[in-house]
């Protein structure tokens, strides 16, 4: 009996303690311009992994990330931005114009 519950007890620490390692959370927000316009389609990605995902088209995201992780926003004719994941479940962007782009070609 006494084993049984050592090992009942064993297996829920070892839960707990992957509860408490994995904090793992579901982070909103908008992405927008300078001026405060929504930019659609803008890409959200959690650096270093494979995680990402773009905006609607009110600028609106949503992405699970862990706390301590960096999110990255890109937008064409935008500067990338990153932020850290912290505290908070909602981060919103606004993107500053890069100036390093002087054309765009299109290709139909």
């Amino acid at each position: 009996m006494k084993t049984k519950f050592s090992g009942i007890l064993t297996l829920f620490l070892a839960f707990v303690v992957q509860i408490t390692i994995a904090q793992e959370k579901t982070i909103t927000g908008a992405v927008s311009d300078e001026s405060g316009l929504p930019l659609p389609a803008a890409t959200v990605l959690v650096k270093g992994t494979t995680n990402g995902t773009s905006t609607d088209f009110d600028g609106n995201y949503s992405i699970s990330a862990n706390e301590g992780e960096v999110l990255q926003f890109s937008y064409v004719g935008y500067a990338t931005s990153e932020i850290l994941v912290a505290a908070s479940n909602t981060i919103n962007v606004s993107l500053e114009p890069d100036n390093a782009l002087e054309e765009v070609v299109l290709q139909l």
